[in-house]
């Protein structure tokens, strides 16, 4: 019925914002390691 198809997730704006925000810090994540490999020589 009609009233059964209008209860599916109507959030794709939020799930795009927060996958978004994951890319970003997992991007921080990356970059910072590689930043502190190239100050850090550990032997």
């Amino acid at each position: 019925m009609k009233g059964e198809k209008d209860n599916k997730f109507h959030a794709p704006g939020t799930l795009v914002l927060a996958f978004i925000f994951l890319g970003f810090f997992i991007a921080l994540y990356f970059i910072n390691w590689v930043m502190l490999s190239g100050t850090w020589a550990v032997r």
